[in-house]
């Protein structure tokens, strides 16, 4: 159960500092906020997938993130660096949007996707369960305006179960 509390403890964490941002100044919005969801994401008999708010993860479930973040001021926000972190836990699906998004295995160093490293004489992807971060880069956020990041991630099958 512990293991998966990481998803848990991401999202309060999240929530917690937007809130104890505006306990210290309720007058003032950040020029950018940013909310972070979850989502359980299941196919029908079709093949369709449909999307419920996350509420227990379990091992092989697939999780979609999603960051959302809104340009609280009256002008464009340009060169917008939006980060979505991938839990510990949890596999990457390569399922992402926008879809030009760069990785990263520690949340620091981001590069195109698929990640390489060279393993002796030879360059190798970087597995998808090593990606822990997704950037994206957004050009401009006009005024007012939204834009949503996703990931899709599975629950490895090695993890306990946990309710949010």
């Amino acid at each position: 159960m512990r293991k998966l509390s990481y998803i848990a403890t991401t999202i309060v964490a999240i929530a917690f500092m937007s809130g104890e941002a505006q306990a210290e100044a309720p007058a003032a919005k950040p020029p950018v906020s940013v909310e972070l969801s979850a989502y359980q994401i299941t196919l029908n008999q079709k093949g369709e997938s449909s999307a419920k708010p996350l509420k227990q993860a379990k091992p092989n479930d697939i999780i979609e993130y999603r960051a959302t973040y809104t340009n609280n001021t009256a002008k464009s926000v340009k060169g917008l660096v939006a980060t979505l972190p991938i839990p510990a836990d949890t596999q990457f699906l390569a399922k992402s949007t926008p879809a030009q998004a760069q990785a990263s295995t520690d949340g620091v160093n981001f590069a195109a996707m698929p990640l390489k490293r060279k393993t002796g004489s030879q360059t190798v992807n970087v597995p998808l369960q090593e990606y822990r971060a997704l950037r994206w880069t957004i050009a401009e956020l006009p005024a007012g305006k939204s834009i949503t990041v996703t990931a899709q991630t599975r629950v490895n099958s090695t993890a306990s179960a946990v309710g949010q």
